[in-house]
């Protein structure tokens, strides 16, 4: 256990660490995660002087409808998204406060993981466009354990 700007934190090491392995639904690994807050700004830059690095420039999140700080932490992200308006990160946050919301996986076949999810009886996966220009797929919290599950990869 150790402390940074008063949070702690867990420093976890895993040696012998089997590679993943495939799954039918395409999934390589994580892409973002999100957490809702009432003011990114003010959320950014305490998350900067905590994890050692500059605030990220604001973005626009179009699927979540949020204004977003990106910490590009390797090949995963932590997003820090405040709502523009009505939409999935609003509704995160009048539903559970602020905290964690989504998680974002990348998929090597978006048809794969939409089939992988249709045949295990759950509906069709809310569509959308990044603001990358990527589509993304979007799982509803009642049928993803109250969480927004997201997928972003090629068709």
């Amino acid at each position: 256990m150790h402390a940074r700007h008063g949070i702690a934190y867990l420093t976890l090491v895993a040696p012998n660490v089997q590679p993943a392995s495939r799954h039918p639904n395409g999934v390589q690994r994580i892409e973002r995660v999100y957490i809702a807050v009432k003011d990114v700004a003010a959320a950014a830059a305490h998350y900067a002087r905590v994890l050692g690095v500059p605030a990220p420039k604001m973005e626009r999140g179009t699927v979540i409808n949020a204004d977003m700080a990106i910490f590009q932490l390797g090949a995963t992200a932590l997003g820090l998204a405040q709502p523009a308006g009505p939409g999935v990160c609003a509704d995160a946050l009048e539903r559970s406060g602020p905290g964690p919301f989504q998680i974002l996986y990348r998929t090597s076949s978006m048809d794969a993981c939409a089939k992988w999810i249709a045949d295990h009886g759950l509906p069709p996966p809310a569509r959308g466009i990044r603001n990358t220009g990527e589509g993304a797929m979007l799982v509803m919290p009642e049928h993803a354990c109250g969480a927004y599950i997201g997928f972003v990869g090629p068709a």
